[in-house]
């Protein structure tokens, strides 16, 4: 449990420090968020389908992979927009905002129904890694 909480929060710090940028975001940091956006997407798709502890390993997996290749991009728009501002999101952004809010609802329950799997040594390592690599954005 302590594992869901920890990613749910890494999940939400990630959402605020993408859609706090600056007030008028170049086209990169809409490819951005878009592209974290489908990262996301594609991962509560993949839980949400889950049936087996090797699929939560998978789908956190791919979505470690994804976020690897996103942190340098998202660390670069937190040096490009450091005018962060509390949940003033830009009006360029609103749309993919929309979208990864529409997402971070579906998270928990995603999260939750793969507890059972959490005891698995591949899911742990999977979440391990996946930590690891979000707490990059952080720095």
């Amino acid at each position: 449990m302590k594992q869901i909480a920890s990613i749910m929060a890494v999940f939400a710090v990630t959402g605020l420090l993408m859609f706090g940028c600056g007030s008028t975001p170049g086209d990169d940091a809409a490819d951005v968020i878009r592209q974290h956006a489908d990262v996301t997407e594609q991962f509560v798709n993949n839980l949400e389908n889950a049936h087996s502890a090797q699929d939560v390993a998978g789908a956190v997996d791919a979505y470690t992979a994804g976020m690897q290749e996103l942190v340098p991009l998202i660390q670069g728009l937190n040096e490009k927009y450091p005018g962060y501002k509390d949940g003033k999101i830009p009006k360029e952004l609103e749309k993919e905002a929309e979208r990864l809010e529409d997402l971070s609802v579906r998270m928990p329950a995603a999260m939750m129904k793969t507890a059972s799997y959490m005891m698995d040594p591949a899911v742990q390592k999977a979440m391990e890694n996946m930590s690891n690599e979000m707490a990059k954005i952080g720095q």
